[in-house]
């Protein structure tokens, strides 16, 4: 007993010489590394002529994005349920960039709709050798008391169809040796954002499940598909959510970012290979510092103060009434 008690105050002596002083050299020397490799090592590859698609990219940061590939020299499908809205961007980004761009309904919850893209793709414009996961929900009709059925298509648009998607496009990337995923999370992957647990949940198993797939290509020693996953914050792309961040308070903490700006800083860290990407870029240090904390510091640090909890609260009140 006296000999597994000295055990275990050793291993907390040593937990603490490590967190207090070896991480922050190993900190120090990786971010530094890890910088000089992504901004002044790595060239950015190009991507001209390649085939992108890119999910819910009809309106909002999807649309954004396609813009910033066309602007590369790439072929984009718009692939959104608002067929009426994908085929209007479409033509807007063939006429301005002068590449080929198509416009595709899809449901992304349907693993055989995402097989048909990819027949009608291929044969339209070229196989698709770049997957932009950007389809999502990202609020309910009620907030504070989701039904059944809302939650469940969260689920299945934000976090099941990377599944499909995935599974689908990376054939194309094998036969052909080169490829490129990416993933858009959101900030709310990283840090909690209270009254949104299925929101958070399917952000948080993206970050995950693109973390799996890295190691699952190493383990296939396959090189050739980059990964890359990106954190957004608060966008002003989305009427509601511009909304919710205003009247929460969170704009008074940061100002609510161009659709634009996000998809720039997205496409030039994937062509980077970048593998993951918190806009803006403090998050980054900053959720990894706050897990150093005990879990019940980090739930103080992440809702303190609670005026801004209940300002949370009343914002989704107004949204609902609205």
């Amino acid at each position: 007993m006296f000999r597994k008690t000295v055990h275990k105050i050793f291993a907390w002596i040593m937990a603490g010489v490590f967190s207090f002083l070896v991480f922050p050299i190993f900190f120090v020397i990786s971010f530094v590394a890890v910088n000089i490799d992504n901004w002044l090592l790595k060239e950015k590859k190009s991507i001209e002529g390649e085939v992108a698609v890119i999910t819910g990219s009809a309106g909002g940061l999807g649309k954004c994005i396609a813009k910033e590939l066309a602007a590369k020299g790439c072929n984009v499908a718009i692939c959104d349920i608002n067929y009426e809205l994908a085929v209007s961007t479409a033509q807007e980004i063939a006429d301005k960039y002068g590449v080929k761009a198509k416009a595709y309904k899809v449901d992304v919850t349907k693993y055989q709709e995402i097989v048909e893209l990819n027949e009608k793709l291929t044969k339209d414009i070229g196989a698709a050798t770049i997957l932009v996961n950007n389809a999502g929900l990202l609020l309910h009709s009620d907030q504070l008391n989701p039904s059944l059925e809302e939650i469940d298509l969260m689920v299945k648009v934000n976090y099941t169809s990377h599944f499909w998607t995935n599974r689908v496009f990376m054939e194309n990337m094998k036969k052909v040796r080169k490829g490129h995923i990416m993933a858009i999370s959101s900030i709310a992957g990283l840090v909690t954002l209270p009254q949104s647990e299925p929101y958070c949940s399917t952000k948080t198993a993206v970050r995950t499940l693109m973390r799996v797939l890295r190691a699952d290509l190493k383990l296939q020693e396959i090189n050739y598909i980059g990964l890359t996953t990106v954190f957004p914050s608060f966008l002003q792309t989305h009427g509601l959510v511009k909304q919710l961040a205003t009247e929460s308070g969170y704009a008074d903490l940061y100002p609510l970012m161009a659709g634009e700006e996000v998809a720039k800083r997205a496409v030039n860290g994937m062509l980077r290979d970048e593998v993951e990407i918190a806009i803006p870029g403090f998050f980054a240090l900053s959720y990894r510092l706050l897990t150093l904390l005990p879990a019940k510091a980090q739930d103080w640090v992440t809702y303190a103060p609670i005026s801004r909890m209940n300002g949370v609260k009343k914002a989704f009140e107004s949204i609902k009434r609205k």
